[in-house]
């Protein structure tokens, strides 16, 4: 069955902050017979799935119950995801248009990437969407967790907006733009909107607007105090393999502070312009752009707890110029 066409959603965010909300949202706008969900459970009794196996209306549902996908049910989600396709194709019906993983509100969606590794035949299209409770801020109770979920992500929804006043819920969209200027935050009242634009299609290939642009993040973004954005500019076209080596280089320094990388650079062939970008220290396989228009090679990072002059001093055969960006 060729699986291209379906879009696999990791849905993170912590307990209680409107995922199963935003999944019912989405079922009730008559999407469950092209979509399969796949509920990830911390405790024993599997209140969510039971909650979405009544909002169905044809929908395939697997739930895994054992803990949490990104440290022991690596193989569970993978046999999971195999066996929902399987039983597509011998039903004979077309492929899914939508598979979501609700995760665990102790996953983080770079652990989660490399669970789906294995996967990576299927050529699923990979959309990462956050949760935010505008009336509770997580940062302020798990900031390690949330701060990885939230960089990761390609979507940022709002939620519990009607619980705030609008001062709080526009404080909310600048503290999730600071901590992740490359994502779209989903800021909508009604529910069935919230969702559809959730789970719209998004190019997560698509170009940083910070790479390649002055280095200001502007409006009233709000940067986390642990939670730095930087750019490096390469200041001449560097080798591949040089590049390669450098970011190796820099996520085993950064381990898991490093929360999102994009970065353009000179492909194996000098003309070529390549796409390489990772959640956490996950990387995706690089991606050959269109267009060799680019003529201003640059990486972004996105990092917690970790000063400039630390990404710095990583060795690396590349001339880079660095840059922190500010409000």
């Amino acid at each position: 069955m060729n699986t291209a066409s379906t879009q696999f959603v990791v849905l993170a965010g912590i307990l209680g902050s409107g995922k199963t909300s935003l999944l019912e949202a989405l079922l009730d706008l008559g999407n469950g017979a092209s979509t399969a969900v796949i509920v990830n459970e911390v405790g024993a009794i599997n209140i969510d799935g039971a909650v979405l196996s009544e909002s169905a209306r044809g929908m395939t549902m697997a739930t895994l119950s054992n803990g949490c996908v990104c440290c022991s049910l690596t193989s569970d989600l993978v046999t999971t995801v195999e066996e929902l396709v399987a039983l597509r194709a011998e039903e004979g019906q077309e492929p899914f248009e939508r598979i979501v993983l609700e995760c665990s509100g102790l996953s983080r969606p770079g652990a989660v990437m490399r669970s789906l590794e294995q996967l990576a035949t299927l050529r699923f299209r990979l959309h990462i969407v956050g949760t935010y409770d505008c009336s509770r801020p997580p940062l302020d109770h798990d900031f390690e967790d949330v701060s990885a979920q939230l960089a990761a992500a390609h979507t940022v929804v709002l939620t519990k907006i009607d619980l705030v006043s609008p001062e709080r819920r526009a404080q909310a969209r600048s503290v999730v733009a600071g901590v992740n200027p490359m994502a779209r935050i989903v800021d909508e009242f009604a529910a069935a909107i919230r969702a559809r634009e959730a789970f719209a299609e998004v190019d997560t290939s698509a170009i940083p607007q910070l790479v390649g642009t002055a280095p200001t993040l502007v409006g009233e973004t709000l940067l986390h105090p642990r939670v730095r954005v930087f750019r490096a500019r390469f200041t001449r076209k560097p080798n591949w393999e040089d590049v390669l080596e450098w970011l190796e280089n820099i996520a085993g320094t950064t381990g898991d502070r490093l929360l999102r990388m994009k970065a353009i650079v000179a492909g194996p062939h000098g003309a070529d312009r390549v796409l390489l970008q990772s959640v956490g220290t996950t990387f995706a396989a690089p991606r050959r752009l269109a267009t060799t228009a680019f003529d201003d090679l640059a990486a972004v990072f996105i990092v917690r707890d970790c000063a400039m002059v630390e990404l710095q001093q990583v060795d690396g055969a590349c001339g880079v110029a660095w840059t922190a960006l500010q409000r």
